[in-house]
């Protein structure tokens, strides 16, 4: 009895051994959320963050919450900072980290330790901030100035809704190896995934991925497999760098063919997965990987009969959506968001306008999962500034937004001005509003060709009334 006791904890705990080697050996990318003990201060008299009392709030934050209850007129529109101690642990020395944030409205920058180490402009798309230099002792400090003043050069500059400021969506640190999977200009994990050549009877799948090698790695390897709902494996394509990799990658998969796809629709919203992993090829470590559902379907409008799925005439029911609830804010926890997107499927919608502004990825997320189409769109909404700042600002929003939300299948239209006409600058100056409308018109056209380059297989919009000859 001794012996079999010894020989049963021998094995249990070699068990647990591999048990634990395992979980190591699988996490490669380790996403930490951080929203929790931010202190925060609205700087209303421009003091800056030294000189101001802070307070403590959990993220997501907004500071306009309750500004409708108070008995001031509108509300603040001005500066907040936001700053927090980072807990980092020591195995995350040698690996590179990034701070993620979901949204900041609208202008923002990132201090670490007291030296500026990013900015973005807008409020409505997420973005990814490198973090260098941390000391690793707990006293690494992160310091977000957020600015929603009205900018001429950013858009919403009017609209009918509420420009609420702050840090309102998930803020998160991203640890990974040296060499991963990154497309920090667009702040996404640089794995885009779309089908075409979608049929009922086959399917191409393509996947393109943005690699970041900052190590002494020779060469890589690039794998996707495509597995069903039940995990079996579908397909499979693999990419080979040369030797001596550079240190930033486009990588291009060869296309995985599928036979018999199970079509994505919004009574059988049914959803594949692929995943992409990094590999040391001269060792067989996977060094990064990343998850990203996706599903079959062709679609196509027509003029006179209307909108196609799968081949199949669908008339789209739905409704549009803003973000924001009584005494939040915008600054709404993500079963809420969801929450929303589960009523539109039970009272029979299949379509919705994301509206004015992309939002949470939990929306798009419950789209994708519960077969709702959607339209996302930036928010350039009543009106334009006629200066390449504010045309330079339109086309960021509108790459981040294509590039943040590429990979749901739900999408099918990106849109890009809301009723730009309805606030009309120079009503009672005819030759003047002749020049005004043709920078709408400028401005729109070089959108259309910005999205249609980006992304050809998806619609373009506008929403629009009255007469654009004036």
């Amino acid at each position: 009895m001794p012996n079999l006791l010894k020989k049963s904890t021998f094995i249990l705990t070699l068990f647990l051994m591999s048990s634990i080697a395992k979980a190591q050996v699988n996490i490669v990318r380790r996403t930490v959320n951080i929203n929790q003990n931010w202190q925060f201060s609205k700087d209303t008299q421009n003091k800056g963050d030294k000189k101001i009392k802070y307070q403590t709030v959990n993220i997501p934050h907004t500071w306009n919450a309750f500004d409708v209850l108070d008995d001031e007129p509108g509300y603040y529109r001005g500066v907040g900072y936001y700053k927090k101690k980072l807990t980092l642990q020591p195995a995350w020395k040698g690996k590179k980290l990034y701070l993620n944030f979901g949204a900041a409205n609208q202008e923002t920058e990132v201090y670490l330790n007291g030296k500026k180490i990013g900015s973005h402009i807008g409020g409505y798309t997420g973005f990814t901030v490198t973090i260098d230099g941390l000391k690793f002792n707990g006293t690494d400090e992160i310091i977000v100035k957020v600015d929603n003043k009205h900018n001429e050069s950013v858009p919403p500059l009017t609209g009918d809704f509420t420009f609420f400021g702050g840090l309102y969506r998930n803020v998160s640190l991203l640890v990974v190896n040296q060499a991963h999977f990154a497309d920090k200009t667009y702040g996404t994990n640089g794995v885009y995934v779309h089908a075409d050549n979608v049929t009922d009877v086959n399917a191409t799948l393509n996947v393109n991925a943005k690699l970041v090698n900052q190590a002494a790695v020779k060469q890589l390897l690039v794998t996707t497999t495509l597995v069903d709902a039940k995990a079996n494996k579908v397909g499979e394509a693999k990419w080979l760098s040369s030797p001596n990799v550079n240190k930033s990658v486009d990588v291009r998969l060869p296309k995985i063919e599928v036979a018999n796809p199970i079509l994505w629709s919004p009574e059988r919203p049914y959803l594949y997965q692929t995943i992409t992993k990094l590999i040391n090829y001269q060792t067989g470590k996977v060094l990064d990987e990343v998850k990203t559902n996706i599903g079959f379907r062709y679609f196509s409008f027509d003029a006179n009969k209307g909108f196609f799925l799968n081949g199949k005439s669908v008339k789209l029911i739905g409704a549009s959506r803003h973000q924001d609830f009584a005494k939040m804010g915008n600054a709404v926890p993500a079963a809420l968001q969801v929450k929303d997107v589960e009523l539109l499927k039970e009272m029979g919608g299949n379509y919705l306008r994301v509206a004015h502004y992309p939002q949470d990825q939990a929306v798009l997320d419950a789209c994708d999962r519960l077969g709702i189409l959607t339209s996302v769109e930036i928010p350039i909404v009543n009106e334009i500034t006629e200066t390449q700042a504010f045309y330079d600002n339109c086309k960021a929003m509108q790459l981040e937004m294509i590039k943040q939300n590429y990979n749901h299948t739900s999408v099918i239209i990106w849109a890009y001005m809301n009723e730009v006409l309805l606030k009309m600058r120079y009503g009672k100056e005819p030759e003047r509003k002749k020049i005004y409308l043709k920078s709408i018109e400028n401005l729109a056209q070089q959108l259309e060709d910005l999205t249609r380059k980006t992304d050809p297989t998806r619609y373009t919009l506008m929403s629009n009334h009255g007469d654009v000859t004036g």
